[in-house]
């Protein structure tokens, strides 16, 4: 592998541009340094950065790639244990060259193909349907080794830190991580509640959950509920009546099944017993089946005895739940 020797400057701006068009969300410098010596708390390069942006450094190619791969993971668009590069896995590899088969030569084979179906000219996604349908009406291996070594390229080439042409036809621009955190922010689908991109982010870094916006933190509730094939009216953000998300069954649309109080709170700051007990009387008044609230912290003990005691038909997602949620939302 060769080597690179740039400006530090040079070198960081360079990884910003791949990792915001990779994850299409948008950090600054200052955010991006802060993610590397947090990455990388031995590696010296990024000390003091703002005094050394000018100086010489040089990076090999590998060096590059492992930090592209880890930023891209603390943002969440890449898996914390994916592997870089690997072809399968070791263990079944073996097993077809054992029976004959050189998986490398058929991944080779499927490259050719995708590369038949790749226009200069107007550069898009290929269809993997077409790639494999015609992989598998040539015969060119066994069914379950041409899936194998498909699914391996593709990983391999989302871990690829180039851009390519399609991503940059496709780029939108991206949205900016402080949104998530500093006010409402609107996703760019108006079919979903919150973008894909900040539950991936969310996921990998849960501890942020308690700092994100209130607002967010509603559509982030909402769009669970919608993953769960319910219909959900989200409230306007105040004057609700302490209802946040109205949701209801799509087989009865007249009255909501649940409504859900959402609590964006410091994991230190619990929901006290007076939420609880004000949320049952909304419960009543809109004659839903149950109510839920939502929290990032937790539910103090005596909210939950009072439920207990008086069979209010009450649910609670503390902290653990919400993490639950996300990592079943997450994509990539």
């Amino acid at each position: 592998m060769g080597a690179i020797l740039w400006s530090l400057e040079n070198f960081v701006n360079t990884l910003l541009d791949i990792v915001v068009i990779k994850t299409g969300i948008v950090i600054s410098e200052y955010n991006l340094i802060e993610l590397l010596n947090e990455s990388f708390p031995e590696d010296k390069t990024f000390h003091n950065y703002s005094k050394r942006k000018y100086n010489a450094v040089r990076i090999r190619s590998e060096e590059f790639d492992f930090y592209c791969w880890e930023i891209r993971k603390k943002l969440g668009e890449l898996e914390k244990n994916i592997q870089p590069y690997f072809i399968g896995n070791v263990n079944t590899m073996m097993e077809w060259f054992d029976k004959g088969f050189d998986p490398t030569k058929v991944a080779s084979k499927l490259i050719d193909i995708m590369s038949d179906f790749h226009d200069n000219e107007n550069p898009k996604y290929i269809d993997p349907n077409l790639v494999l349908e015609k992989a598998i009406k040539d015969k060119i291996a066994p069914i379950p080794l041409i899936l194998e070594m498909f699914k391996s390229i593709v990983e391999n080439q989302k871990l690829s830190n180039t851009i390519f042409p399609v991503e940059q036809i496709n780029w939108d621009g991206g949205t900016e991580l402080k949104e998530l955190f500093k006010k409402e922010s609107l996703p760019k689908k108006t079919s979903d509640f919150i973008e894909q991109k900040f539950i991936n982010y969310l996921q990998a870094n849960p501890e942020k959950l308690e700092f994100m916006h209130w607002r967010n933190f509603e559509r982030l509730t909402a769009e669970f509920f919608k993953r769960e094939n319910y219909e959900v009216k989200l409230g306007p953000g105040s004057n609700d009546g302490g209802i946040d998300l109205r949701v209801f069954d799509r087989e009865n649309l007249e009255k909501p099944y649940i409504i859900v109080q959402c609590k964006r709170n410091k994991k230190s700051n619990k929901v006290k017993i007076e939420t609880v007990k004000s949320f049952y009387t909304d419960v009543e008044f809109e004659g839903a089946k149950k109510g839920l609230i939502a929290t990032t912290s937790k539910i103090a003990k005596g909210g939950k005895k009072v439920a207990s005691i008086r069979k209010y038909p009450l649910q609670f997602a503390e902290n653990e739940e919400i993490k639950n949620w996300v990592n079943k939302m997450k994509k990539r």
